[in-house]
């Protein structure tokens, strides 16, 4: 699929336009995902008119419907403080290195713990309470 609106071109002016370059459809595949992600960088950071602030929010909107039934599927195998420190770094654009540093442990040990290989300590659960501004209990696996 060759999609016609990227950085370097002009947007088109209308709704119409817009969809006739990209066509906005529920993203299903790795595919979609892609090429919708490629729109919507190009048009970030753009003047927009209210057609293309629509047609924007549209494809918004199917993009993070579909990143959250992955991540809704991806977290719902691991343990909740597991997936809920996963899901935090990867809202916040937080890598392994820079989790280290906001935990005070190694990189090896940061990606330890977001792999659930090594359970979070009490120092652990204060400062990602206070980084991300959440309470602990939030990375505390309830009983059931």
């Amino acid at each position: 699929m060759t999609i016609l609106i990227n950085r370097h071109t002009p947007l088109p002016a209308t709704y119409e336009g817009l969809v006739a370059a990209f066509m906005p459809r529920p993203i299903h595949d790795k595919v979609g995902h892609d090429n919708t992600l490629a729109v919507i960088d190009a048009m970030a950071g753009r003047e927009l008119n209210a057609d293309q602030e629509e047609y924007l929010d549209l494809l918004s909107t199917l993009f993070e419907a579909y990143e959250d039934e992955i991540l809704k599927d991806e977290l719902a195998s691991l343990p909740r403080g597991v997936a809920m420190l996963q899901y935090l770094c990867q809202e916040n654009g937080i890598s392994g290195v820079e989790l280290g540093r906001i935990l005070d442990v190694g990189r090896a040990q940061a990606s330890l713990l977001l792999k659930g290989e090594r359970n979070l300590t009490v120092p652990h659960l204060q400062r990602l309470s206070e980084h991300f501004k959440v309470s602990s209990e939030l990375f505390i696996q309830k009983r059931q």
